[in-house]
């Protein structure tokens, strides 16, 4: 499966980083690209209510901020910098973006603060961007392909459970034989968890 192909299946295009080490295990064969669509299958879309009736979207991508994206399916953005209150101790993430409903939103996101157990994608987001700009290696070594697969169908500001939602990718992915790439998400959620266990 090419990168193109793969950034098809993200939910946020923008920013969108492959490992080269997780592309190079994807199998070449003509077999690839059902085994990907089976392993992305829990991203499909069913239904959508945008502002678009065919469901193509376009966003706009910002200068200046350390994480910019936008889906072209749901039409949501997430853009996002740190905020000028933010601190080593209290790291803050100024958020701004668009919901699945169209509906523009600003928010300080307390990095502390957020669980995967129980956080939403803008803040989760949030959390990858911190800890890869504090050069966490399992955060940066992940393409975050599960994350920004959310962009497509889940709201930015809806909470869910971050824990399972990677354990259930995990599974697929092992259970297509992508056992390298499921042992990468597994450490990326250990992270975030581990983040929140000594901040929270």
């Amino acid at each position: 499966m090419s990168v193109s192909g793969l950034q098809g299946a993200a939910g946020f295009s923008a920013g969108l980083k492959i490992h080269p080490r997780s592309v190079g295990t994807y199998p070449a064969d003509s077999g690839s690209r059902n085994i990907m669509r089976n392993v992305f299958q829990q991203s499909a879309v069913s239904e959508l209510s945008g502002n678009s009736s065919s469901g193509n979207y376009h966003g706009t991508l910002k200068m200046g901020y350390l994480h910019s994206g936008f889906s072209p399916v749901s039409g949501q953005e997430l853009h996002m910098k740190y905020d000028e209150s933010s601190t080593d101790d209290d790291p803050v993430m100024y958020v701004e973006g668009k919901d699945i409903r169209g509906k523009s939103f600003i928010q300080k996101i307390h990095l502390n603060d957020v669980d995967a157990e129980h956080a939403t994608p803008a803040e989760m987001t949030a959390l990858r961007v911190h800890l890869a700009q504090q050069g966490d290696k399992s955060v940066k070594m992940s393409s975050g392909i599960p994350l920004m697969s959310l962009g497509s169908h889940h709201d930015v500001n809806t909470a869910m459970d971050f824990k399972q939602y990677y354990e259930n990718w995990a599974s697929n992915l092992q259970n297509a034989g992508f056992k390298q790439n499921a042992s990468i998400y597994m450490s990326e959620l250990e992270r975030y968890l581990f983040y929140h266990r000594i901040n929270g």
